[in-house]
């Protein structure tokens, strides 16, 4: 379960599954959420995740099942829609360093690894 109240922030659905997965990025979305009168959309929301995983990845054997479920849902929402593969690629993914996405990659499942990929490969034209 979430720790932001919906009743306080609004949650895109994208947004929502990464809410649930990671439990340690929920008090930096609702400070990011707060910042930006309860709704930062689902690109700011990813581009913080990126933050987070970036912070996570200076001591992933510490923080490896954090990574591990951060991961699983990335997986998840790139799988679930368009919006959710565009929030992955374009605003999470592109969002870290080259050196972070090399960091993360083994971390990610098939879809991941294929949105790095392509995020490696530059934007679409």
């Amino acid at each position: 379960m979430s720790v932001v109240d919906p009743d306080e922030h609004v949650v895109d659905p994208v947004v929502e599954t990464i809410l649930e997965a990671v439990a340690g990025f929920g008090d930096r979305y609702v400070a990011l959420a707060e910042a930006c009168d309860g709704d930062p959309g689902a690109a700011a929301a990813f581009a913080e995740l990126a933050d987070y995983v970036a912070e996570l990845l200076t001591d992933p054997v510490r923080h490896r099942r954090v990574l591990a479920s951060c991961s699983a849902a990335i997986d998840a929402v790139a799988e679930a829609s368009e919006d959710g593969r565009e929030a992955v690629a374009w605003s999470f993914l592109e969002a870290l360093s080259p050196d972070d996405r090399y960091a993360l990659e083994p971390w990610l499942g098939p879809r991941g690894r294929s949105l790095l990929a392509e995020v490696d490969a530059g934007p679409p034209s």
